[in-house]
């Protein structure tokens, strides 16, 4: 993918076909541009490796086969990647929350309705949201003793209990949107693209969830007023968009070859009834812009002088730069061999 002249500006939006090809494939891998500079915390192989720790204690492996899978999918460079600057233990925690948020996906967002049993969905969000709210009852898995788990240390490390009543308020919203995907699943209905973004926004979970964790490991907790304003919330918004139009773009291509999956390839294909290879373009300049925009709104905030606000920010585009590196060669998404069968294997949702 060409570097757009500007980063300034809006890449230039990619031609319309008129008519759709659904089938074309296989199609091009794009690479996504990117102005921020790459960085990995210096202490990527303790977090990696208290990562997989974490996983075992909580029965996510439970053999040597897991173990290889696990490692592939690379979830301790992820958290590496995304917290290059902050302490070991934010990194640690940002890397656990993202191996808990992913394979809850997998069971039960994803494969759940796939099998018919929304109601798993539905007992487990019920569950979830009792875990967080900080029921101490007796809990019926390991999935929801490490919820149990991750929401204890991030009350710990919080610097103050906005914190977490912002990420009660964003993982309220997840399930909810989590929920709302499962019943479109259910019903073989495809959401359209207006219905699909929407879904996105509380998806993606990054205000309400990781760029908290941003706070916690940087050491930057930013008071409701500041976190709150405007231009913070927008740059925030272009920040989550970058990562959750990165995460379609490199899962959805693997996921074309799932039978009815939605994502955000197939919803430009209907919308504008073009081909699949038209609609990845379209997504790429889709994602840039959103990393053009948070590059454009992200310059005043970090020369304001308050170096928490720098530090928040500084982090939103590490999390845009190293979900793209991450993502481009972790072994959840196969994105040089996407095509994966006819559904998610074991850390592959």
């Amino acid at each position: 993918m060409t570097k757009p002249a500007n980063p300034r500006e809006r890449p230039a939006a990619p031609p319309t076909r008129p008519t759709p090809r659904p089938t074309e494939l296989p199609l091009a891998v794009p690479e996504l541009w990117c102005p921020v500079p790459p960085a990995r915390h210096p202490e990527q192989t303790e977090i990696t490796e208290r990562t997989i720790a974490w996983m075992r204690r909580y029965g996510y492996i439970t053999t040597p086969a897991d173990e290889v899978a696990a490692r592939a999918a690379q979830f301790g460079e992820l958290g590496a990647l995304t917290h290059p600057h902050g302490t070991l233990e934010g990194a640690v925690l940002a890397a656990q929350l993202m191996v808990w948020l992913f394979l809850q996906d997998d069971r039960f967002a994803e494969r759940a309705p796939a099998q018919g049993r929304i109601e798993d969905l539905a007992e487990h969000i019920l569950w979830s949201q009792r875990v967080w709210q900080g029921d101490r009852a007796p809990v019926p898995e390991p999935y929801l003793e490490a919820l149990l788990d991750l929401r204890t240390r991030l009350t710990r490390m919080s610097a103050h209990h906005e914190q977490v009543e912002r990420v009660t308020d964003g993982f309220n919203r997840y399930l909810g949107a989590a929920a709302a995907e499962a019943i479109y699943r259910t019903k073989g209905i495809a959401p359209d693209l207006d219905q699909y973004l929407r879904l996105r926004e509380s998806t993606i979970l990054m205000r309400g969830m990781c760029f908290v964790a941003i706070e916690l490991a940087d050491d930057c907790y930013l008071p409701g007023p500041l976190w709150s304003r405007p231009d913070v919330r927008t740059c925030e918004q272009a920040a989550a968009r970058a990562v959750a139009y990165t995460n379609d773009i490199v899962s959805g291509l693997r996921e074309l070859h799932w039978p009815n999956h939605t994502n955000l390839i197939t919803a430009l294909s209907r919308h504008f009834h073009c081909s699949l290879q038209e609609a990845l373009n379209r997504a790429v300049h889709m994602c840039e812009t959103q990393i053009s925009l948070y590059d454009h709104l992200s310059r005043p905030l970090l020369t304001e002088g308050d170096a928490r606000l720098s530090r928040y920010v500084r982090g939103m585009g590490a999390w845009i730069r190293g979900n793209v590196d991450w993502s481009m060669t972790c072994g959840r998404y196969h994105v040089g061999t996407p095509g994966q069968g006819g559904g998610p294997g074991r850390f592959e949702g």
